[in-house]
């Protein structure tokens, strides 16, 4: 879950997730973003980097996130989850997906992190999206009752497929737009938007 005035102003400004009250035609959510990047790419990358390591008890049910747990590139490398600052980690096993589990990569080591692979990752594209307003879009109660009903796998061990957040449909607006949302939010509770969007270096105690 997020804070309500956060997702009050987002349905004012753009209606719930999968809709399309204001008539700009619903587009996939990988129009806007790009879901489990690669790291092949990365070209920052090499064995004695130091690198954010998030596993999945690192980040709550309300956005926070620790980013104090630090391993070097070669230990991480093989068989975990990549992504980098700015990007927006939903958690896609059950129960930590319908309870909410998410946030937004801030403050990571020399910008890059390493975490559970039960993580997506989106990644705003240039122009297309904001990181607040797609972490604020996965956050919503329909967004995750949608997710679910697309989880493939046994019972305790559910996952979201990466498939679902490719081709979920939704009114994506202008990243203008976007960015006005996340500095109207930040007007409206300067506290509560630092707590959201800045990591919190400390053990957190969520499920």
């Amino acid at each position: 879950m997020i804070f309500v005035s956060f997702k009050s102003r987002f349905v004012e400004m753009f209606d719930l997730p999968g809709s399309d009250k204001y008539g700009s035609g619903l587009k996939k959510l990988s129009d806007c973003c790009e879901i489990n990047p690669s790291k092949n790419k990365d070209m920052r990358l090499y064995d004695e980097l130091l690198v954010s390591f998030i596993p999945m008890s690192s980040i709550s049910n309300t956005g926070a996130i620790s980013t104090s747990e630090v391993k070097l590139y070669r230990e991480v490398k093989n068989g975990f989850t990549y992504f980098t600052e700015g990007d927006v980690l939903f958690a896609k096993i059950t129960p930590c997906m319908e309870n909410g589990k998410g946030a937004i990569a801030k403050g990571l080591c020399n910008g890059i992190g390493f975490g559970s692979t039960e993580f997506h990752v989106l990644r705003p594209k240039f122009k297309e999206s904001n990181s607040f307003w797609l972490y604020v879009l996965t956050s919503f109660d329909a967004f995750r009752v949608a997710a679910a009903s697309h989880m493939t796998g046994s019972a305790g061990q559910r996952r979201v497929p990466s498939s679902f957040l490719e081709n979920f449909k939704t009114s994506i607006p202008p990243v203008s737009l976007q960015d006005k949302f996340e500095n109207i939010v930040k007007q409206i509770d300067k506290s509560k938007f630092i707590n959201l969007v800045y990591p919190i270096n400390q053990d957190l105690e969520v499920a």
